[in-house]
């Protein structure tokens, strides 16, 4: 099974409101760096059946799991899913998608400043 694994910006935040929202360059496994009121978009692709489980595991409270959507245009190999998230407090917060079919674990590091 191959996964593929890349953020979005969050298009909703207006610019001056707040810390910039952050893109992630697109790696299965990766540390990410956030500034405390940041919000976060991952989108996560599977090829194959399953998908990923709702919520993930998060290790700490540096972050907050804002929830999840699939996303459109579905494509035929597997859903495409978002997850959102809010930096809330300083801190390092490690975030583990679960998959519940075949496809590998997705770990990411999260430092919220």
């Amino acid at each position: 099974m191959k996964v593929v694994v890349f953020a979005a910006i969050v298009a909703w935040m207006l610019p001056g409101c707040g810390p910039e929202p952050l893109a992630e360059s697109g790696v299965p496994t990766g540390s990410l760096s956030l500034v405390v009121g940041q919000k976060l978009d991952l989108k996560l692709q599977t090829i194959g059946p399953g998908e990923y489980a709702s919520p993930p595991a998060i290790s700490s409270r540096a972050i907050r799991f804002l929830g999840v959507a699939y996303v459109s245009p579905a494509v035929p190999a597997g859903p495409t899913q978002k997850f959102s998230f809010q930096a809330v407090a300083p801190g390092l917060a490690i975030v583990v998608f679960h998959h519940t079919g075949q496809s590998p674990v997705v770990e990411d590091t999260i430092e919220v400043r």
